[in-house]
Protein backbone atom coordinates (compact mmCIF):
# COMPACT_ATOMS: atom_id res chain seq x y z
CA UNK A 1 0.00 0.00 0.00
CA UNK A 2 1.49 3.59 -1.27
CA UNK A 3 2.05 6.31 1.25
CA UNK A 4 0.43 9.10 0.33
CA UNK A 5 2.66 11.75 -0.06
CA UNK A 6 2.86 15.42 -1.25
CA UNK A 7 4.73 16.06 -4.70
CA UNK A 8 7.95 16.32 -3.54
CA UNK A 9 7.79 13.53 -0.82
CA UNK A 10 9.21 10.21 -1.62
CA UNK A 11 6.63 7.73 -2.83
CA UNK A 12 6.93 4.35 -0.47
CA UNK A 13 5.70 0.73 0.32
CA UNK A 14 6.23 0.86 4.29
CA UNK A 15 5.79 -2.67 5.97
CA UNK A 16 3.52 -2.34 8.89
CA UNK A 17 5.34 -2.95 11.89
CA UNK A 18 5.07 -6.10 14.29
CA UNK A 19 3.83 -4.42 17.49
CA UNK A 20 4.65 -8.44 19.01
CA UNK A 21 8.38 -8.45 18.03
CA UNK A 22 10.19 -7.38 21.38
CA UNK A 23 12.13 -5.35 18.99
CA UNK A 24 11.10 -1.57 19.83
CA UNK A 25 8.83 -0.16 17.09
CA UNK A 26 11.06 3.12 16.29
CA UNK A 27 13.95 0.32 15.54
CA UNK A 28 12.04 -1.72 13.12
CA UNK A 29 10.31 1.56 11.69
CA UNK A 30 14.18 2.76 11.27
CA UNK A 31 15.13 -0.52 9.67
CA UNK A 32 12.11 -0.34 7.19
CA UNK A 33 13.03 3.07 5.95
CA UNK A 34 16.99 2.57 5.82
CA UNK A 35 16.47 -0.50 4.01
CA UNK A 36 14.73 1.40 1.19
CA UNK A 37 17.23 4.30 1.07
CA UNK A 38 20.22 1.61 0.85
CA UNK A 39 18.65 -0.42 -1.65
CA UNK A 40 17.90 3.23 -3.52
CA UNK A 41 14.08 2.79 -3.49
CA UNK A 42 14.06 6.04 -1.75
CA UNK A 43 16.64 7.97 -3.93
CA UNK A 44 19.27 10.89 -2.08
CA UNK A 45 17.42 14.25 -2.16
CA UNK A 46 14.27 12.82 -2.03
CA UNK A 47 11.83 14.35 1.32
CA UNK A 48 10.45 11.75 3.77
CA UNK A 49 7.15 11.60 5.52
CA UNK A 50 6.79 13.94 8.26
CA UNK A 51 6.19 12.09 11.48
CA UNK A 52 2.88 12.89 11.28
CA UNK A 53 2.26 10.85 8.45
CA UNK A 54 4.40 8.06 9.31
CA UNK A 55 2.78 7.94 12.56
CA UNK A 56 -0.69 8.28 11.03
CA UNK A 57 -0.29 5.82 8.73
CA UNK A 58 1.81 3.13 10.65
CA UNK A 59 -0.68 3.74 13.80
CA UNK A 60 2.12 4.42 15.88
CA UNK A 61 2.70 7.56 18.05
CA UNK A 62 4.55 10.35 17.00
CA UNK A 63 7.25 9.94 19.18
CA UNK A 64 8.28 6.58 17.75
CA UNK A 65 8.39 8.21 14.28
CA UNK A 66 10.25 10.70 15.57
CA UNK A 67 12.68 8.41 17.15
CA UNK A 68 13.18 6.19 13.78
CA UNK A 69 14.11 9.53 11.77
CA UNK A 70 15.98 10.99 14.38
CA UNK A 71 18.28 7.67 14.54
CA UNK A 72 18.06 7.94 10.44
CA UNK A 73 19.88 11.50 11.15
CA UNK A 74 22.13 10.25 13.77
CA UNK A 75 23.29 7.28 11.00
CA UNK A 76 24.02 10.01 8.46
CA UNK A 77 21.21 8.58 6.17
CA UNK A 78 19.18 11.71 6.16
CA UNK A 79 19.29 15.15 6.92
CA UNK A 80 16.89 17.92 8.37
CA UNK A 81 16.02 21.27 6.58
CA UNK A 82 14.25 23.87 8.79
CA UNK A 83 10.73 24.53 7.11
CA UNK A 84 11.03 22.07 4.72
CA UNK A 85 11.50 19.06 5.93
CA UNK A 86 13.49 15.90 6.20
CA UNK A 87 15.79 14.48 2.91
CA UNK A 88 17.52 11.30 1.78
CA UNK A 89 21.88 12.73 1.98
CA UNK A 90 24.06 11.89 -0.60
CA UNK A 91 25.34 8.17 -0.05
CA UNK A 92 28.25 7.95 1.53
CA UNK A 93 30.28 4.73 0.59
CA UNK A 94 26.73 1.86 1.04
CA UNK A 95 28.17 -1.23 -0.23
CA UNK A 96 31.50 -0.34 -1.83
CA UNK A 97 34.02 -2.99 -1.98
CA UNK A 98 37.14 -1.91 0.40
CA UNK A 99 34.95 -1.83 3.49
CA UNK A 100 33.99 -5.01 4.17
CA UNK A 101 35.98 -8.29 4.75
CA UNK A 102 39.57 -7.79 4.87
CA UNK A 103 40.79 -11.09 4.34
CA UNK A 104 38.83 -11.38 0.98
CA UNK A 105 40.32 -7.88 -0.23
CA UNK A 106 43.93 -9.05 0.26
CA UNK A 107 43.57 -12.41 -0.89
CA UNK A 108 41.88 -10.62 -4.36
CA UNK A 109 45.04 -8.36 -4.44
CA UNK A 110 47.70 -11.15 -4.69
CA UNK A 111 48.28 -11.12 -0.55
CA UNK A 112 48.28 -13.18 2.08
CA UNK A 113 46.08 -11.56 5.38
CA UNK A 114 46.33 -12.53 8.59
CA UNK A 115 45.54 -11.00 12.09
CA UNK A 116 47.36 -10.33 15.80
CA UNK A 117 44.44 -10.35 18.16
CA UNK A 118 44.70 -8.01 20.81
CA UNK A 119 41.34 -8.16 22.53
CA UNK A 120 38.72 -10.63 22.04
CA UNK A 121 36.28 -10.58 25.19
CA UNK A 122 32.63 -9.85 25.79
CA UNK A 123 31.76 -6.42 27.13
CA UNK A 124 29.04 -3.99 28.55
CA UNK A 125 29.33 -1.13 26.41
CA UNK A 126 27.61 2.53 26.13
CA UNK A 127 24.25 3.68 25.26
CA UNK A 128 25.83 4.78 22.19
CA UNK A 129 27.18 1.60 20.91
CA UNK A 130 23.83 0.07 22.53
CA UNK A 131 22.03 2.26 19.79
CA UNK A 132 24.34 1.26 16.93
CA UNK A 133 24.50 -2.39 17.66
CA UNK A 134 20.70 -2.82 18.13
CA UNK A 135 20.78 -4.24 22.04
CA UNK A 136 20.24 -3.83 25.17
CA UNK A 137 21.60 -2.53 28.43
CA UNK A 138 21.33 -5.89 29.79
CA UNK A 139 22.81 -7.31 26.62
CA UNK A 140 26.75 -8.07 26.09
CA UNK A 141 28.58 -7.20 23.28
CA UNK A 142 32.03 -9.35 21.46
CA UNK A 143 34.97 -6.31 21.57
CA UNK A 144 37.68 -7.31 19.02
CA UNK A 145 40.69 -5.71 18.44
CA UNK A 146 43.45 -6.59 15.85
CA UNK A 147 46.22 -5.63 14.07
CA UNK A 148 45.49 -6.67 10.56
CA UNK A 149 48.08 -7.75 8.56
CA UNK A 150 49.19 -8.26 4.68
CA UNK A 151 51.67 -10.72 3.33
CA UNK A 152 53.19 -10.22 7.41
CA UNK A 153 53.33 -6.38 7.61
CA UNK A 154 50.71 -4.80 9.31
CA UNK A 155 48.31 -2.15 7.15
CA UNK A 156 45.37 -1.83 9.74
CA UNK A 157 44.28 -1.70 13.28
CA UNK A 158 40.66 -2.86 13.96
CA UNK A 159 38.36 -2.04 16.59
CA UNK A 160 35.10 -3.73 16.20
CA UNK A 161 31.64 -4.33 18.15
CA UNK A 162 29.42 -7.32 17.28
CA UNK A 163 26.33 -8.06 19.40
CA UNK A 164 26.96 -11.80 21.63
CA UNK A 165 23.26 -12.54 20.61
CA UNK A 166 24.29 -13.03 17.05
CA UNK A 167 27.10 -15.37 17.57
CA UNK A 168 27.05 -16.68 21.04
CA UNK A 169 31.09 -18.81 21.79
CA UNK A 170 32.77 -16.38 19.20
CA UNK A 171 34.69 -15.02 22.30
CA UNK A 172 36.69 -18.31 22.24
CA UNK A 173 37.26 -18.94 18.33
CA UNK A 174 40.71 -18.84 17.20
CA UNK A 175 40.35 -15.64 15.22
CA UNK A 176 43.57 -14.55 14.07
CA UNK A 177 44.14 -17.64 11.81
CA UNK A 178 40.79 -16.81 10.03
CA UNK A 179 38.14 -14.54 8.05
CA UNK A 180 35.48 -12.89 10.77
CA UNK A 181 33.06 -12.98 7.76
CA UNK A 182 34.30 -16.75 7.21
CA UNK A 183 33.40 -17.68 10.91
CA UNK A 184 30.19 -15.86 10.64
CA UNK A 185 28.75 -17.07 7.80
CA UNK A 186 29.83 -20.51 8.10
CA UNK A 187 29.36 -20.92 12.27
CA UNK A 188 26.34 -18.42 12.71
CA UNK A 189 24.81 -18.63 8.92
CA UNK A 190 25.19 -14.61 9.14
CA UNK A 191 25.90 -13.04 6.04
CA UNK A 192 27.33 -9.58 6.03
CA UNK A 193 25.71 -7.31 3.08
CA UNK A 194 25.70 -4.31 3.20
CA UNK A 195 27.98 -0.95 5.02
CA UNK A 196 27.52 2.09 5.87
CA UNK A 197 30.57 3.46 6.40
CA UNK A 198 32.19 7.28 6.88
CA UNK A 199 36.03 7.95 6.25
CA UNK A 200 38.44 10.59 8.13
CA UNK A 201 42.02 11.60 7.68
CA UNK A 202 43.78 12.17 11.20
CA UNK A 203 46.94 11.89 12.96
CA UNK A 204 48.21 8.57 14.48
CA UNK A 205 47.19 8.31 17.93
CA UNK A 206 50.94 6.84 20.39
CA UNK A 207 48.83 3.57 20.40
CA UNK A 208 47.68 3.27 17.06
CA UNK A 209 51.65 4.32 15.41
CA UNK A 210 52.91 1.52 17.93
CA UNK A 211 50.64 -0.98 16.28
CA UNK A 212 51.06 -0.24 13.11
CA UNK A 213 54.74 0.74 13.36
CA UNK A 214 54.85 3.90 12.30
CA UNK A 215 55.34 7.67 14.04
CA UNK A 216 53.04 9.44 16.03
CA UNK A 217 50.90 11.94 14.43
CA UNK A 218 51.60 10.21 10.69
CA UNK A 219 48.56 10.84 8.73
CA UNK A 220 46.25 7.57 8.82
CA UNK A 221 42.83 7.36 7.61
CA UNK A 222 40.23 5.85 9.87
CA UNK A 223 36.96 4.42 8.25
CA UNK A 224 34.40 3.80 10.31
CA UNK A 225 30.73 1.79 9.65
CA UNK A 226 28.30 -0.52 10.87
CA UNK A 227 27.57 -3.41 8.87
CA UNK A 228 24.30 -5.23 8.04
CA UNK A 229 22.86 -7.97 7.16
CA UNK A 230 21.16 -8.54 3.95
CA UNK A 231 17.57 -7.83 6.50
CA UNK A 232 19.29 -4.83 7.70
CA UNK A 233 19.97 -6.68 11.04
CA UNK A 234 23.26 -5.13 12.61
CA UNK A 235 26.43 -7.64 12.43
CA UNK A 236 28.85 -5.19 13.60
CA UNK A 237 30.11 -1.16 14.26
CA UNK A 238 33.78 -1.12 13.36
CA UNK A 239 36.44 1.08 13.49
CA UNK A 240 39.11 0.23 11.10
CA UNK A 241 43.07 2.59 10.95
CA UNK A 242 44.77 2.47 8.00
CA UNK A 243 48.51 3.25 7.42
CA UNK A 244 48.61 6.21 4.87
CA UNK A 245 51.61 4.18 3.05
CA UNK A 246 51.54 1.18 1.48
CA UNK A 247 47.66 0.67 0.90
CA UNK A 248 45.66 2.46 -1.91
CA UNK A 249 41.94 1.56 -1.09
CA UNK A 250 39.54 1.75 -3.83
CA UNK A 251 36.17 3.83 -3.76
CA UNK A 252 34.57 2.50 -6.27
CA UNK A 253 32.88 4.23 -9.51
CA UNK A 254 31.17 7.47 -7.22
CA UNK A 255 28.62 10.00 -8.41
CA UNK A 256 30.26 13.43 -9.09
CA UNK A 257 27.61 15.98 -7.74
CA UNK A 258 26.26 18.89 -10.26
CA UNK A 259 28.08 21.11 -7.96
CA UNK A 260 31.13 20.14 -7.50
CA UNK A 261 32.81 21.82 -10.86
Amino acid sequence: MSLETTRDTAAMQVRPLNKNNPEPLYRQLYSRLAEQIISGEIKAGERIPPERELADYLNVSRITARQAIDALVESGMVYREQGRGTFVAEPKMRGVIGFTSFSEEMIARGMQPSSIVITQELVTVGERLQRALKIGPEEQALHLVRVRLANGKPVALQASYLPQRLCPGLENEPIGSQSLYSILREKYYINPTWTEAEVEAVQASAEEAHELQIDKNDPVLVIKGITFTESFEVVESVRTVYRSKGLAIYLGRQRISSFAR
